[in-house]
């Protein structure tokens, strides 16, 4: 049977000028029927038979996987993308291999021949969306297989890991110049998917550094995403829907990451990814604000709420925890000033947007007695980050940034200070609503209180 299935395929390749009869007329329905999954219909008093992985079965899919990577150098797009859309019976849902019970592990089999498929750049710039499906959802299989710490380093993925072929192939399907304009809009949601994959397979192997490269993916798709929307008919909306993957893609390690260098580069790559100019072209009410509220706010509350509770017998990594504070504290207020006049547009949003910031704020400032007790346990080393500097730190960082904001929102009208009749009579009634929340918010903080009139007077000013 193996050497049947070997046979098979050498002859298909050896007769290239006949290719598209022997495929439509042999190849095609052999393969389906060999390796599509059918599931058993016990209502119809019909069963199936789980198939066995035999080394026939194997040479089977070996034989697909040579197919398309032939198939894929461009010298027949039509026939490439009838061969390629096939890979899709190699995996779930319709890959019958992977219920068999009896399954062989052909994982990295599927991996270096996605490898082999991907090379091909210039035979790829000329198929169509149905190629490109059979593509894609072979490497998001493959991300998701991989992950599988190695026997000899620690930190470190087998070469032959199926989550580093994955990564290798999609790195170079997304940098390579002859493919710049291959990839379509329809086919983002499962490129954000796989590169998701493959972070958490990072994850599951300790290898921080894959983890840190699908993060560098996510970079790459979201400096391309607006040339990709620009070719829809309702840009703001189409780029907003490429937006939100890639965002909750990016968030996603920054709170749940087991590595701190990991999620110190997902914050830092969430802000920045934040200030670009694309926040200035999404609808702002039901796109800026629903970034703000369910992902920028959330997660930098979640992770200083967990910084926030180390141990006070706890000594190391402290310098690690002060950079997260300084990311999460960044990750909140930078995006916040940097589309403020945006959001002041939507009052109502940007009340609960301001408040909710209010209340991390004085979570993370606390008051004096939580001060005084770091500073009881903060510990006798002269040199390095203790404990009681680090909260030090922190809450001058903190106070510094929420100084700014408020000195911004005065500038532009919407705080006040709210002790002066002149003040209150001249300005609206949202502001002086605002203030009042503010300047009481502020009044509760006992790190912020001792300069309270100072910002007041200032914010008159």
């Amino acid at each position: 049977e193996a050497f049947a299935e070997i046979l098979l395929c050498e002859i298909a390749l050896k007769n290239r000028d006949r290719f598209g009869v022997v495929w439509n007329s042999i190849l095609r329905a052999h393969y389906n029927s060999r390796l599509t999954y059918r599931p058993s219909n016990h209502a119809a008093g019909v069963t199936t038979e789980a198939i066995k992985l035999t080394p026939g079965m194997e040479k089977c899919v070996t034989g697909i996987l040579r197919l398309c990577a032939w198939t894929s150098n461009g010298r027949d797009s039509e026939i490439a993308n009838q061969v390629l859309s096939t890979l899709n019976i190699l995996h779930p849902p319709l890959g019958a291999l992977i219920w068999s019970p009896l399954e062989l592990n052909l994982d990295k089999h599927l991996a270096e021949g996605l490898w082999r498929i991907s090379r091909n750049v210039d035979g790829l710039s000329q198929i169509d969306p149905e190629g490109w499906g059979g593509i894609l959802g072979l490497l998001e299989w493959c991300a998701t297989r991989g992950g599988l710490r190695s026997k000899d380093s620690l930190g470190s993925l087998a070469e032959d890991d199926p989550s580093l072929q994955a990564f290798r192939s999609l790195h170079l399907l997304l940098h390579a110049v002859e493919l710049k304009d291959s990839l379509q809009f329809d086919q983002w949601p499962q490129i954000v998917r796989s590169v998701r994959c493959l972070v958490e397979a990072g994850e599951r192997g300790h290898c921080p550094k894959l983890s840190i490269a699908g993060l560098d993916l996510l970079q790459v798709l979201h400096t391309r995403m607006e040339s990709l929307a620009a070719r829809e008919v309702n840009e703001s909306q189409q780029l907003l829907n490429c937006w939100l993957p890639i965002l909750d893609a990016i968030g996603e390690p920054a709170e749940k990451s087991r590595n701190g260098s990991v999620r110190q580069q997902a914050i830092s790559l969430l802000t920045d990814t934040l200030l670009d100019r694309h926040g200035s072209k999404i609808p702002v009410q039901t796109g800026l604000c629903e970034i703000m509220n369910t992902i920028c706010i959330p997660l930098a509350g979640k992770r200083i709420t967990d910084l926030l509770r180390i141990p006070y017998d706890v000594q190391e990594d402290l310098e690690d925890t002060l950079i997260e504070l300084e990311l999460c504290i960044s990750l909140l207020f930078k995006p916040f000033l940097h589309h403020l006049k945006a959001l002041i547009s939507v009052k109502q949003e940007f009340v609960g947007i301001w408040i909710s910031m209010l209340g991390i704020m004085t979570q993370l400032l606390g008051d004096e007695s939580s001060q005084n007790e770091g500073d009881k346990h903060g510990g006798t080393r002269e040199e390095g980050v203790t404990r009681a500097k680090l909260f030090q730190t922190t809450r001058e960082l903190g106070s510094e940034h929420l100084r700014n904001a408020i000195m911004v929102l005065a500038a532009m009208g919407v705080l006040i200070n709210d002790t002066e009749s002149d003040s209150i009579s001249k300005n609206s009634a949202d502001a002086q609503e605002i203030s009042s929340v503010t300047w009481a918010a502020i009044g509760s903080i006992g790190y912020c209180k001792p300069h309270l009139e100072e910002w007041k007077s200032s914010a008159c000013q």
